[in-house]
Order: structure tokens, then sequence, then C-alpha cells
């Protein structure tokens, strides 16, 4: 998500192990405690966007971004999550109703 949203130029081995950290800094004690290794997937969304808004920070950083750094990280990514939207299908059945 982080280089959709960045248009990152190209993509680094220290972006993935940004990702790798993020996620593992969203596991709480209480869930290490439980021997949970990642995040409820529960809460993977939000999980998603705050490790996304981790790789994006380290994007500009680098100078690997081409679109303009935002001032809110998390902000600017919570603008680029897919939202589906299903309509409904329409059956010969219901069409002759």
């Amino acid at each position: 998500m982080a280089i959709y949203a960045t248009n990152a130029k190209r993509v680094t081995d220290e972006m993935f192990i940004e990702a790798a950290h993020a996620v593992a800094d969203q596991v709480t004690p209480e869930q290490l405690n439980l021997g949970m290794l990642f995040p409820p997937q529960s809460n993977i969304l939000e999980v998603e966007i705050q490790t996304a808004a981790r790789v994006a920070k380290l994007v500009f950083d680098a100078g690997l971004a081409r679109v303009d750094r935002p001032a809110d990280m998390v902000a600017f990514i919570r603008k680029h999550v897919c939202e589906p939207e299903y309509q409904a299908e329409v059956t010969p059945a219901m069409a002759l109703a």
C-alpha cells in the first residue's frame, strides 16, 4: 500500500525490513505472552495502514516518492484504502418483476 500511495521509484530491502518491524511492533506484550507473533487478524486493516504509513515515511525519507510528502502520513495512507462497493445483481427473474 505504501508503494502504491507514494508511487515509489523502486522497492528496497529496507522497505521490507521496515514493514516487518512495523508489524512486529503492533503485537502487544499481552499478545506476546499468549504466544502470538503477529497482531490479530481481526485488526488487519489497521495493522496494514500503520505498517504502510511507516514504510511510506521511509520512501519519502529516501527520496523515492513521486508525490509530495503529506503532513499526516497515516491520513495519507487512509485515503488510498480500497473500499469495495457491491452492486446488487439483477437476475432475469428480478427484471421481469
